[in-house]
């Protein structure tokens, strides 16, 4: 009698390797609803001119700090699925540490409210973000699971570029930054939720 093995989602045996997972899930909602949310309750402040990091320096902007360094903790949680989900060599590794350095930016930009270390902070997480999704389209070449995705991170990417030039733009004018900067941060959030959403659902990344 031949014994069928269930189609069982591979990151669903392993409870650990699934709450890594989770924190590229759920780490970019938390992050949009709380910078949102604080942003909406703060009077006298325009999301729409104003950065997400002046947060950090209005009243209680101790809860936009506590934002930035629990998203990049959970950047770096992320970071741990990648390298369990990714075929152990140099260019993984590189994925890996790029991922790694956007969540430690990230906390930087929690502890370091004011410039020069708070823009340090900012560049290295955008520019570290552009660099893994153009890098990260080689593990799914040839891959039939994951068709498109080469063009969704390309897409991803330029459009981040595309926001951020916007946003350069807006703040020396004085327009309006907050918005465009808003919306360089949500391509790659959306792409990560999707990216852990799909391995959460069995899409392996070492066929």
């Amino acid at each position: 009698m031949q014994t069928t093995i269930p189609n069982t989602p591979i990151y669903k045996k392993q409870g650990q390797d699934a709450l890594f997972l989770m924190c590229g899930l759920v780490g970019g909602i938390i992050f949009f609803l709380t910078y949102t949310v604080f942003g909406l309750a703060t009077s006298h402040y325009n999301m729409f001119k104003e950065t997400i990091s002046s947060l950090e320096l209005v009243r209680y902007g101790w809860i936009q700090q506590v934002n930035f360094i629990f998203f990049g903790i959970l950047n770096i949680g992320f970071a741990v699925a990648l390298a369990k989900a990714l075929k152990s060599n140099w260019y993984s590794t590189v994925l890996v540490f790029l991922q790694v350095s956007c969540g430690i930016a990230l906390i930087g930009d929690g502890f370091f409210i004011h410039e020069p270390m708070h823009m340090v902070c900012d560049l290295i997480t955008f520019n570290s973000s552009l660099l893994l999704l153009f890098l990260f389209t080689r593990p799914f070449y040839k891959n039939p699971d994951w068709k498109g995705w080469i063009v969704y991170s390309i897409f991803t990417a330029i459009a981040m570029m595309a926001f951020l030039t916007a946003f350069g733009l807006a703040n020396k004018s004085h327009g309006l930054a907050g918005l465009f900067e808003r919306l360089a941060v949500l391509p790659r959030s959306i792409w990560t939720i999707v990216l852990a959403g799909k391995l959460l659902t069995g899409k392996n990344l070492l066929n």
